[in-house]
């Protein structure tokens, strides 16, 4: 599980840097540009997901 530990913790600092270029291009004014984050953060929210479902189900089948 150590492995799955690391890669949630990129996956958050992936969302972290995408939170802040949002920010920036939201006070920036550049309007045009959001939705790109968006479909980037909301891409990288369904990889954590379906990566924390993976992993949770192998520490099942290893535990049996």
């Amino acid at each position: 599980m150590r492995m799955a530990w690391w890669i949630f913790i990129s996956l958050i600092t992936v969302q972290i840097i995408l939170v802040q270029y949002m920010v920036e291009e939201f006070l920036a004014g550049h309007f045009d540009t959001l939705p790109y984050y968006v479909y980037g953060l909301g891409f990288m929210l369904v990889i954590t997901i379906i990566t924390y479902i993976f992993f949770k189900k192998i520490d099942r089948v290893m535990d049996q």
